[in-house]
């Protein structure tokens, strides 16, 4: 049946374009049954195609032009004779979009690419560039054309961006400059990841240049680095911003925080301190208790296991205040469930959560050193210090 043209191989349809049409065509009524399996005999589409606008020209004029252009496509064109371009010049710019397609090199982009950036080609223009370089350089463009995009570099994204190997600070740098017009936060946060990969550190005068961008790469910078940030990029950062960021990452990002915001206090400060709790000690969520104000839920998550550990349940309690109760869809999960094996079961009742995991009632905690209690042997448990449950009942039985 002709409606399944589609999708069938080229012996029983002719080509894939043809099917697609058929199958449009038969879509919106405008071709009959009879005529679409009359065109399944394999005839050529093109002689098809100009029958068949002809027949339905009388019904819609703009049916007509649809047809025409569907006959374009199924055409290849050539590049016309003596239109073949042989070097990147102003002439380039009245060539229509099909002849840019058929007569424009994509190497001779990448060996003239400072001559695409100095001539005012249309978007349009530059798109086409785009997809000539990028079938020219399927894996990604190498160094030496990257060095050279300058203003082109808009037209990457940054999933082209992840295909690339950068070596040079330099180029990254010219591409930082260039950037700086347009919204180009993404593509830098990814030439940055992309740069640090060969394990390079980024000068100060780099980092500089960063802070004139949505701070989207702080993840990628190492705790050296991130040291070098300046304050103008921690006031920039938006939770989102830091959600890849590891320990120590957080750990210096907090520190700068508490001093880019030292002279607020309150919920002002609490507002702007949120995003990089990750790296807050014990101490400081232990203050925040005392100045009654509440952490959600999403915030509470993000903190540090050793931060949260030592916290009491009444601490916890006032930390989170009437967003408690968001507590126990987060019992299976880092921190919360490492801070729940730490607390007594009948405690964990007594907030009403429905919390499960804790000490069981009866049960007594020692906190024994492994290496000691295992006297040199195999550390079967890992070495340091390790929480250890007994049953009493088990106990008093042995001491008798």
């Amino acid at each position: 049946m002709a409606l399944l043209c589609a999708r069938s191989p080229l012996g029983s349809c002719g080509t894939p374009a043809r099917g697609s049409l058929l199958f449009l065509l038969l879509s919106f009524r405008w071709v009959l049954h009879s005529r679409a399996q009359a065109a399944d005999t394999g005839q050529d589409a093109a002689p098809w195609l100009q029958r068949t606008s002809q027949d339905l020209s009388w019904q819609q004029p703009e049916l007509s032009v649809i047809f025409r252009r569907a006959l374009q496509d199924t055409e290849k064109k050539a590049c016309p004779p003596g239109k073949e371009a042989h070097v990147v010049d102003e002439n380039l710019i009245f060539y229509k979009e099909w002849e840019l397609e058929a007569c424009v090199d994509g190497a001779l982009l990448a060996k003239q690419m400072d001559r695409v950036n100095a001539i005012p080609f249309t978007y349009q223009q530059l798109d086409i560039f785009k997809r000539k370089l990028d079938e020219f350089y399927p894996q990604g463009y190498p160094e030496s054309l990257i060095r050279h995009l300058s203003y082109f570099f808009h037209e990457v994204t940054p999933e082209d961006i992840h295909k690339w190997n950068v070596t040079s600070l330099e180029t990254v740098k010219s591409l930082l400059k260039v950037s700086k017009r347009g919204k180009m936060d993404a593509q830098v946060a990814a030439l940055i990841a992309r740069y640090l990969v060969v394990g390079d550190q980024l000068d100060n005068a780099t980092l500089d240049m960063l802070a004139s961008f949505r701070p989207t790469y702080l993840c990628f910078l190492s705790p050296e680095q991130l040291g070098s940030v300046q304050q103008d990029v921690v006031w920039a950062v938006r939770p989102e911003d830091l959600d890849t960021c590891r320990p120590l990452q957080m750990d210096v990002l907090y520190s700068k925080a508490r001093i880019a915001f030292q002279n607020m206090s309150g919920s002002e400060y609490f507002a702007r301190i949120k995003p990089f709790l990750g790296g807050a000690s014990t101490e400081d969520l232990r203050a925040f208790t005392r100045q009654n104000i509440n952490m959600d839920v999403a915030t509470f998550k993000k903190l540090r296991k050793e931060a949260l550990l030592p916290m009491t349940i009444a601490e916890v309690q006032k930390l989170l205040g009437p967003n408690l109760a968001g507590l126990k869809v987060e019992e299976g999960n880092s921190p919360l469930r490492d801070w729940i094996l730490r607390q007594r079961q009948d405690d964990l009742d007594s907030l009403g959560l429905g919390l499960h995991g804790g000490i069981p009632n009866g049960y007594l905690v020692l906190d024994l050193n492994v290496r000691e209690a295992l006297s040199g042997g195999p550390h079967l448990l890992g070495p340091g210090p390790a929480l250890t449950v007994i049953p009493a009942l088990l106990l008093a039985l042995i001491l008798n």
